[in-house]
């Protein structure tokens, strides 16, 4: 059976991967930002300063990803796709910290500079964030954005 033109799911494009990569970079400067500040100016272990930075960085990759990576995509119901979005972001994070967590095992002096075993995680994660981003939650148009 054929779909509607609405229905059909959207190309992905280089563009796209582009935008997420780069909307990840923000949010990778703004992780890496509060970590650092976290662990040097606030003593708190590189696993402690991991929650704020990392929530952080997902309420802001979430709202620049709706605008611009997905901007006609997702869920009308932006409450609903930001919980859906977090979900899919602790997916990637949980690929992020176990390579984050293998790399200050492997060199437990990087403690001093979590920005490196952040960045080898962020790779991963990347990869998982986009994957489970683009083939799940922004699969359609959203209802508003079919004119």
């Amino acid at each position: 059976m054929l779909m509607a033109v609405a229905d059909r799911p959207p190309r992905r494009s280089a563009r796209e991967v582009l935008s997420f990569l780069a909307v990840g970079s923000i949010g990778f400067v703004i992780e890496a930002v509060l970590l650092t500040g976290l662990t040097r100016y606030a003593a708190w272990s590189p696993w402690q300063a991991r929650i704020p930075s990392f929530l952080t960085a997902v309420l802001v990759t979430w709202a620049l990803n709706r605008r611009h990576t997905f901007a006609e995509r997702g869920l009308q119901r932006r409450s609903l796709e930001a919980f859906f979005y977090a979900a899919i972001q602790g997916g990637g994070a949980l690929v992020n910290l176990g390579i984050f967590g293998a790399v200050l095992a492997f060199w437990p002096q990087l403690s001093s500079m979590p920005v490196i075993p952040l960045a080898i995680g962020a790779v991963g994660g990347f990869a998982c964030n986009y994957l489970l981003s683009s083939k799940l939650l922004y699969s359609r148009l959203r209802s508003d954005a079919r004119g």
